[in-house]
């Protein structure tokens, strides 16, 4: 489902009540974009930014394997300092980091069928993360954290190269990888 970059009204998804943590690629086309699709959700001057290269699968990639910890080290000061309740995964269309770390079978065209293995490619590894914020949120409470820090909402979108956003994952959608 394509989302408005600016306006609440085609947003499938509560607005958010508190801050946000965004994942974003270091892709610098999509810098404007993503702020607009942000201002859409009343969250200028509202969320923390990572970027790493291939958003999703830079953090989940095994080249670089400090990545990982190191989101979620950032996750775990942002919960606590800066009340995140939810989690933006920002992932876009023709990202050359998905080449750079798996291969050049993951250079897609722009044919129909590239564009829904394109999707396919980025909706794993977005839910992959997702599933791991969840498990990681999970161990937060059971080592005694507060539930209502730990309680994140994770989103998963695709950005095309003019700033159109759709929802990767839909809430409560599972996917066997």
């Amino acid at each position: 489902m394509e989302i408005h970059r600016r306006g609440p009204e085609r947003r499938p998804y509560p607005a958010p009540r508190k801050n946000v943590l965004m994942l974003s690629c270091m892709d610098l086309r999509l810098i404007d974009d993503l702020g607009q699709f942000m201002e859409g959700d009343n969250l200028i001057n509202r969320y923390d930014q990572l970027v790493f290269a291939g958003a999703a699968l830079g953090v989940m990639q095994p080249t670089h394997v400090a990545w990982r910890e190191v989101f979620f080290q950032h996750l775990d000061i942002a919960v606590q300092l800066h009340d995140i309740h939810d989690v933006y995964i920002m992932e876009h269309r023709n990202c050359g980091a998905y080449a750079h770390f798996l291969g050049p079978q993951f250079e897609f065209s722009d044919t129909q069928e590239g564009q829904n293995a394109e999707e396919e490619a980025h909706r794993k590894y977005a839910g992959l993360l997702r599933d791991e914020i969840i498990e990681h949120c999970e161990l937060r409470k059971a080592q005694g954290g507060k539930p209502e820090l730990w309680d994140l909402n994770v989103r998963c979108f695709l950005v095309d190269l003019r700033g159109s956003v759709r929802m990767l994952i839909t809430d409560g959608e599972n996917y066997d990888f």
